[in-house]
């Protein structure tokens, strides 16, 4: 069973119509939002899922050629989603990225699972030349803590239809009103369905635009912003088919996705982890992030993620 279906068989449990699955499904994303705390602001209500900066614990036979160590996961800390993160629940996930943040290239993750014999790795190191005092070590990072909301399902939505303008602190999440003017009429029926699924599960999910795990790009440079119009319907083409299909769900979807994105090598490409770059590097007012073919996601693979990078 995929996550999809695991999904539909939860919220249908609860009372939620298949068109409003579908619409969910189609334009949402699992998310964890995440703040990076120095270790001193930590409460004892916090739940910690992993650290920025500092030296990575590596397997002995995974190298690390001067790439920046930006983060570690731990997954086993990371709260369950009713609608699948993707991601494996053991081990930790190592994000490094390189030296000159430059979008699109390489990004190195690493899963390490759990059980792994590991050692912590001290800062590659060498020289540009043949003269002994020109050398370089790749930086290493302050290292600080990453924590994550505890309560209630957490999503993002997959384009710019509205601004949930939430705040981080909350305990729910503030959905816009039905009738609202800030709401656009493509975006309606996802709302109501998004309405009809806290009414029939009972709690309102967190919507916030921010960096964390999963979720959406803060600046979207794929189909979100390219083919948003098309994308919508071709969701609504779906509702119809999957009230008598419910199984084809995930081959629409891929092949949405695959035509949204079809001048994107490599493609579709997912948010896998997002930062603000000045949260992490003390530089710039950009997004630092790394992105993942959904099918390597869903087959746990991370060996071609690739940079992110916004300013």
């Amino acid at each position: 069973m995929s996550y999809t279906d695991e999904f539909r068989v939860f919220a249908r449990r609860h009372g939620v119509s298949d068109d409003s699955i579908t619409r969910i499904m189609w334009m949402m994303q699992p998310s964890v939002h995440l703040r990076i705390l120095d270790p001193s602001e930590v409460g004892p209500d916090d739940l910690v899922v992993g650290h920025t900066g500092g030296l990575p614990e590596l397997p002995e036979d995974v190298p690390w050629d001067g790439d920046v160590y930006v983060a570690g996961l731990d997954l086993a800390a990371i709260p369950e989603q009713p609608l699948d993160l993707g991601l494996p629940r053991e081990g930790q996930l190592l994000f490094f990225t390189n030296r000159g943040y430059d979008d699109e290239e390489p990004a190195p993750v690493v899963h390490v699972p759990a059980g792994t014999v590991t050692a912590v790795r001290p800062a590659p190191s060498g020289a540009y030349s043949e003269d002994p005092s020109d050398t370089w070590t790749t930086d290493v990072l302050e290292r600080r803590v990453l924590v994550c909301r505890t309560t209630g399902t957490s999503w993002d939505v997959l384009d710019w239809l509205w601004d949930p303008d939430d705040d981080f602190a909350e305990a729910e999440g503030r959905m816009p009103d039905l009738e609202g003017a800030d709401v656009e009429d493509e975006a309606r029926p996802l709302l109501a369905a998004f309405t009809e699924y806290a009414e029939r599960v009972g709690t309102v999910p967190f919507v916030h635009r921010t960096c964390g795990l999963r979720g959406v790009e803060l600046n979207p440079q794929y189909y979100r912003a390219d083919y948003a119009t098309d994308f919508l319907k071709k969701g609504e083409e779906a509702v119809v088919v999957c009230r008598d299909e419910p199984e084809r769900f995930d081959e629409l979807y891929a092949e949405a996705l695959r035509n949204a994105v079809s001048e994107q090598e490599g493609g579709p490409w997912l948010n896998l982890l997002e930062f603000g770059e000045d949260a992490v590097f003390h530089t710039g007012d950009g997004e630092v992030g790394w992105l993942i073919n959904r099918d390597d996601l869903l087959a746990g693979r991370f060996d071609d993620v690739v940079q992110s990078y916004h300013c």
